[in-house]
Parts: structure tokens; C-alpha cells; sequence
């Protein structure tokens, strides 16, 4: 079951490279603007918010898409030096103040970052979510990307970390599950 969300994780990974270099970069940014959006309504977003995306990719949809709705301070993370590239440029474009910084979230600082959203193919999440715990605010406020539960029997199921606790979820039209996570 590992292998199976490994190769889907290089898919997307590779899908989303090669859809960056084409005008239709755009269009997939849109496409999901309407699910980013529905799965936020679970997150009260702050103007003196400071957000960090964990594995933003090379196309940061989910960062622009709520830089454009919410003001906030943003920033994402991916340890893929040339998904850092891309995503750098196609925040340019946007001409949105988004942070797009090579880094691990084993050892990225996480300290003042008020929400952090864990993207599904973020890996390892059982040492990353020990980070999580010890190291972030008391009141942090995490978004777990997960699949829908039908999907378990493909890619594994995901439990949520120790530690914490579910204070809301939202199934995406994308086949995502997204857990509002609080420490405990």
C-alpha cells in the first residue's frame, strides 16, 4: 500500500512540473480555487495570520488561492529545490506576497507559524507531527491533507498523530479529506 501513494506522489509531483511549464498552469490554479476555498471555511483565517504550506509543490494553488482571498502572511516550503524554482515564478506572476522557500519540515523552523497545512504527500508525517507538537504555538491550528477514507485500501489509512485532536474536516470535490487539527 506504501508503494501505491509513492507512485501516485511522483505522478503528481511530475504532472504538476510538466503542467507549469504550459499556459494551462492557470486554469489548473483555478480548477481548484473553489475546493481550496470550501476546505478553508473550517479555518478562520486572520489578517495577522502567519501560514505556512508544507510540500507547496511547483504550481502552490492552494497559497495563492487564499493569498487572493485572505490577506495573510504566507509561506510555503518544499524540499524539491527545482519545485521551489517554479513555484517562485509562478507566485511572481500572481504578483502575490507569498514566501516560497526551499526546506524540510524536519527541521524548517516552525515556531511563529499560526496555521500549517501538511500537504498529503508530505513524508515522514509520524516525525514531522512529533515536531509539530513540541515546537508550535499552543493554539496552532493544522490542516492534514488526507485521501477519502474509500481510498485506505490503496494508498493505507492515515491515523491522526499523537497528540492532537480532530476540531473539523471537510471532504474536498478532489478526493481529499482535510482534518482541522488542534494540540491536545
Amino acid at each position: 500500500m506504501q508503494k501505491s501513494k509513492r507512485v501516485h506522489d511522483y505522478l503528481f509531483i511530475f504532472l504538476e512540473k510538466y503542467l507549469s511549464s504550459l499556459p494551462l498552469k492557470h486554469a489548473y490554479i483555478k480548477f481548484f480555487e473553489k475546493a481550496t476555498l470550501e476546505e478553508f471555511e473550517i479555518v478562520d483565517i486572520n489578517e495577522n495570520d502567519t501560514i505556512l504550506h508544507i510540500g507547496c509543490g511547483p504550481l502552490p494553488n492552494t497559497l495563492i488561492t487564499l493569498a487572493q482571498h485572505f490577506k495573510a502572511n504566507y509561506t510555503g516550503i518544499d524540499k524539491d529545490k527545482e519545485a521551489v524554482k517554479i513555484a517562485r515564478k509562478i507566485v511572481k506572476e500572481y504578483r502575490l506576497n507569498i514566501k516560497i522557500e526551499e526546506g524540510d519540515a524536519i527541521d524548517y523552523p516552525l515556531q511563529h507559524f499560526d496555521i500549517i497545512i501538511v500537504s498529503y504527500g508530505v513524508e515522514p508525517k509520524e516525525k514531522i507531527f512529533k515536531r509539530l507538537r513540541k515546537e508550535t504555538k499552543e493554539n496552532v491550528r493544522i490542516i492534514l491533507r488526507k485521501q477519502w477514507d474509500f481510498m485506505d485500501t490503496i494508498y493505507g489509512r492515515n491515523i491522526i498523530p499523537e497528540g492532537f485532536k480532530v476540531i473539523g474536516y471537510k471532504k474536498r470535490r478532489d478526493f481529499l479529506k482535510s482534518y482541522l487539527l488542534m494540540k491536545v
